[in-house]
């Protein structure tokens, strides 16, 4: 009778991947969004897309808080692709082919709030890391790096026209503004003033 190392075991059981063959025993009648052909198979369109999505306010806040407080820009591209990717909107080819772009996108919409940015976390690069992917993404931030070395500013046509002009005519309140709807809230009185009178 053989023996096995529990540990293995117990490692090979909790390592969170797929059991081989598991897809096969999704329901074909209901697949997972990027099961299904991808709502976005044109690059232009997928990018336009894109950038109408993070214009708008309720994503455009969020993410230019999250670009002051030092995430890195290369960060949140690879985010916003694995997201649209796991929604359908495209395949993990345009997905690669939209992180230069959406680096860009992310880049001008900081430039514009007068916000300073980090391209990568240079000082978290994992030496060991295996994945293509991070690899190509990596591999994209350091091409933006030079291409912008002589200052922070976005090479003529790295943005279609019209994405640009759409930046530069974006309008949206600080992100020190207090909210214009703030009702004002009466001041509680004290448990001393409460005794007193």
């Amino acid at each position: 009778m053989e023996e096995y190392n529990q540990e293995a075991v117990d490692a090979f059981a909790n390592a969170a991947r797929p059991i081989p063959g598991e897809s096969l025993t999704d329901n074909p009648d209901e697949p997972r969004p990027f099961k299904r052909p991808p709502e976005f198979t044109n690059f232009k369109k997928a990018l336009e897309f894109t950038a109408v999505e993070l214009m708008q306010e309720e994503n455009y806040m969020p993410l230019m808080a999250a670009i002051g407080e030092g995430v890195p820009i290369l960060d949140l591209t690879t985010q916003i692709g694995y997201v649209g990717f796991r929604e359908g909107k495209w395949n993990p080819d345009l997905m690669l082919m939209l992180i230069e772009p959406i680096m860009y996108l992310l880049m001008a919409l900081a430039e514009k709030a007068g916000i300073d940015y980090r391209i990568d976390s240079e000082d978290d690069i994992d030496e060991d890391e295996d994945s293509l992917f991070e690899e190509r993404t990596q591999n994209i931030a350091n091409t933006i790096k030079k291409k912008i070395e002589d200052g922070k500013t976005i090479p003529a046509g790295a943005l279609p026209k019209n994405i640009m002009e759409d930046i530069e005519q974006l309008e949206m309140p600080s992100l020190l503004s207090k909210p214009e709807t703030e009702e004002m809230v009466e001041e509680p009185t004290s448990l001393l003033q409460q005794q007193g009178s």
